[in-house]
Formats: C-alpha cells, structure tokens, sequence
C-alpha cells in the first residue's frame, strides 16, 4: 500500500500560484502530481479568508490541526470534573466514563481509554495522577500469580462443591468475605460482600482471633434479610476455623477456597482494593469512630457501578430485598 505523504509548503505554494492562475482543482492536482480529492479538501479546509488561499496560513492551520491536544487539556471542566471524582471520591476512569455518559447532560462524554491515555501520557506521569487509580501503579500491566499450598480448616467445604449458579451470579444472597490489614498487621476489619450487587458490609475487629471473626459475622449478617444470605465463601484464613457456629445460627452455608487462589473470590479482592483508597495499610483504624468508617464504607456503596448498569451497589441491593418483601 503507497503510503500518504502530507502536504509540503513548497507544494502548498505552488497550489497558491496555479489557483491564482485561475486552475481548477483538479487541473492543480494534475500539475502537482496529487489526487484530485487532495487539493480539493486543501482548498476547502485551509482558505482563510474564505475564497482564498495563501500557502503561509494555510501551512500555518495544517500544523495546528497536527498539533492536537488531548481531549481532557482542552475541555477544562471536563478536565476539572473527571479530576474531582478521582481525587476526592476515588472514581475509576471507568466509572467517570459510565456517569458523564449516563448519568448527566452538562459535559460531553468521554472514554475510559482516554482518561487513561491522558493520565499516563509523557507529560501528565510526572504529576503521578496514577496515585489516585485503585492499584496505584505507575505503569499498566498485569501481576502473575503464586502457587498453591494446603488448608487445615476442619470440615471445610470446597468451592469445587459449589453449586455451578452461584458462579454465575444469577441467584441473590451469596456473599464473599476477607480481612484487611493495617498498622503491620496489627489492626483488622472485616469485609462481606455480596457477589450480585457488590453491596459491601464492614466491621472493625477487636482481634483475627476466630472467636472474634466469628461474632463479626453474625452481628452483620444477622441484620439483612434471611433470603438475602445463602452462602459465604472465604479463603483458608485460621480466623474464620469457627464457620460451623455461623453456619448454624444463620443456616447459611460457607464455602472455602483453593489454598492461595483468591482470585476465586475476586469481588470481595476488588471490593479491598478500592476500599485501600480511603484506608491504606499505614492507617490506624483505632482512631476512627463508628461514623467515620461507616462513612468510609458508604462512599463505596453509593458509588456507581458498570456491572449493575450504572446504579449504585445500595440500589441494586435495596431493589432486590424489596422484591423479597413484595413476594412475601
């Protein structure tokens, strides 16, 4: 394939000589040895003023046009808004994408991809924006996995005997659960969340002891509806060895994974990576009272999500529980 050369000045004098010469434009293409369609569109997009064309300002425009600038650098409210939205509300690109085009008229929408182009441009690393995304990785990429190891839970359950629909998040009230860290592994909270509509619950710990896990489940779940909690899946953690107490009081059933295969509960994983945002490992959660985590977990909750059609994971849950409650 010939490959396309742009315009030179040279040429664009010479153009500049033959219309003036009173050529028509494809008589000038013909000179120059150039498509018709090509001195046609420099004519038409480059005259200034309009019926005429001179070879300096048509250069000039030409260059401009090359010259362009991102989408974010020239619409500053839009630039303000998507920055906003990562800054203080810790949005995805993806999410900011979903919202300017679902959820309001004001700005024109713009793609996930160029935010992230925009943020990793040569220019824009030095500011490190990427600090605000939820891996804060300088550059993008994928992280390859470890190998497998052996669990001493007594009688767990397999995720491999899971049934097959709960997979595929077609069916309500299946959950996932982890522990988060802090202050070197000194301080807990403990994350539930549920698998269809990501709405997320969260509790401070006294200790990882078991016992203490233990009642932390049951003091959240006690409190949604018995139909919105069927199953729980866990990882081999010796905090959670109490599962049998749970799952009787609750009448729910607790699945565990593979040995080092978290991603086998990849929401709740997500959920903790978003939630590092608000609370990175260095954070004493000893000094926030019940209000401010609370808080915390509520800006995820009331954050729009893609997967649920751009509602927030606190509608898709409500919707679903009254629904429950319609058909009782």
């Amino acid at each position: 394939m010939k490959r396309y050369n742009h315009l030179s000045y040279d040429e664009r004098v010479k153009i500049s000589q033959l219309k003036q010469s009173g050529l028509l434009a494809g008589q000038i293409a013909s000179t120059i040895s150039r498509p018709v369609c090509t001195v046609y569109r420099e004519l038409k997009r480059n005259e200034a003023p309009p019926g005429q064309y001179w070879p300096d300002t048509a250069h000039r425009l030409a260059a401009g046009r090359r010259c362009r600038q991102a989408r974010l650098d020239k619409d500053i409210k839009l630039q303000e808004f998507v920055m906003e939205h990562m800054q203080n509300h810790f949005w995805t690109p993806e999410q900011i994408a979903g919202h300017l085009k679902h959820g309001q008229t004001e700005l024109k929408s713009i793609c996930h991809e160029t935010i992230y182009h925009w943020i990793y441009q040569g220019s824009r690393r030095k500011e490190k924006i990427w600090k605000f995304l939820p891996r804060h990785k300088a550059k993008r990429g994928l992280r390859k996995s470890k190998g497998a190891g052996a669990s001493r839970i007594p009688n767990r359950v397999s995720i491999h005997q899971r049934p097959k629909h709960i997979d595929k998040r077609t069916t309500f009230g299946h959950w996932e659960g982890d522990l988060m860290s802090f202050c070197k592994g000194s301080q807990h909270i403990l994350v539930l969340r549920e698998r269809q509509t990501m709405f997320t619950l969260s509790k401070q710990l006294p200790s990882k002891k078991a016992d203490d896990v233990a009642n932390a489940i049951l003091n959240l779940l006690t409190k949604i509806p018995q139909k919105a909690r069927k199953s729980l899946t866990l990882d081999n953690g010796g905090e959670f060895t109490r599962h049998q107490l749970w799952g009787t009081a609750l009448d729910i059933k607790t699945f565990f994974c593979d040995p080092y295969a978290s991603w086998q509960k990849g929401g709740v994983e997500n959920t903790n990576g978003r939630l590092r945002r608000d609370l990175p490992r260095k954070t004493n959660i000893h000094t926030y009272n019940k209000e401010d985590f609370n808080e915390t977990i509520d800006n995820y909750n009331l954050t729009p999500r893609k997967k649920l059609n751009w509602i927030t994971p606190n509608e898709a849950f409500l919707k679903k529980c009254q629904r429950f409650a319609l058909q009782t």
